[in-house]
C-alpha cells in the first residue's frame, strides 16, 4: 500500500472537497481492500479436481464375490484333509489307495481257456488218484515192523520202552 508520503507528491489543487488528500486516501484504500477480498474470493476458471471416482469401478464385487468362494473351497478341502490325517492317526493303519481301475488284457480269454484245461486236468488225476486200488499189504508190512523189532531187541544192550 502507498504510504502517506506517496500523495504528497501530487500538487494540491482544491477545487472541492473531495479532491483533498485524505479524502483521496481513504477511498483508495477502501478500493484497495474491495480489491484483495476480490482476489480471495475469485474461482479459478479450470477445473482442477480429480474425476468424480466411480465405486462400481473401484469397488468390484463380483471379483470379491469370487475370491471368498474361492477362500471357502480351499478352506473347506483343508478342513477335510485336517480330518483324514485325525482319523489316520486316532486309528489303526488302513490302506485308502487301492487302485480301482482293472487291468484291460488282450489274451485275457486265452489264459482263462487254460487255467480251465489245467484245472480240468487237475480234477482227472485226482480222480484216477481216488479210484485206484493200493497194492499195500498191511498185514505183510505189520508183521515186517514187528519182526525188525524183535532183532532190536535181541541186539541192543539196552531195553527199548514198550511204547516204541
Amino acid at each position: 500500500m502507498n504510504s502517506s508520503l506517496d500523495y504528497l507528491a501530487y500538487p494540491v489543487i482544491v477545487s472541492n472537497h473531495r479532491q483533498t488528500t485524505a479524502y483521496r486516501k481513504k477511498l483508495d484504500l477502501g478500493h484497495y481492500l474491495f480489491h484483495r477480498n476480490r482476489l480471495q474470493i475469485a474461482k479459478p476458471a479450470v477445473d482442477t479436481k480429480p474425476p468424480v471416482a466411480h465405486t462400481h469401478l473401484i469397488l468390484k464385487l463380483s471379483k470379491l464375490q469370487y475370491e471368498q468362494k474361492r477362500i471357502d473351497r480351499i478352506e473347506y478341502e483343508n478342513r477335510q484333509l485336517c480330518e483324514k490325517i485325525a482319523s489316520a492317526h486316532r486309528g489303526p493303519a488302513k490302506v485308502d489307495c487301492w487302485n480301482s481301475y482293472f487291468s484291460k488284457s488282450l489274451n485275457r480269454e486265452m489264459r482263462n481257456r487254460e487255467l480251465m484245461r489245467i484245472t480240468l486236468e487237475n480234477q482227472a488225476i485226482l480222480k484216477r488218484l481216488g479210484d485206484r486200488k493200493t497194492h499195500y499189504n498191511r498185514h505183510a508190512s505189520e508183521t515186517d515192523w514187528q519182526n525188525s523189532r524183535r532183532y532190536i531187541r535181541n541186539t541192543t544192550r539196552y531195553l527199548l520202552s514198550q511204547d516204541e
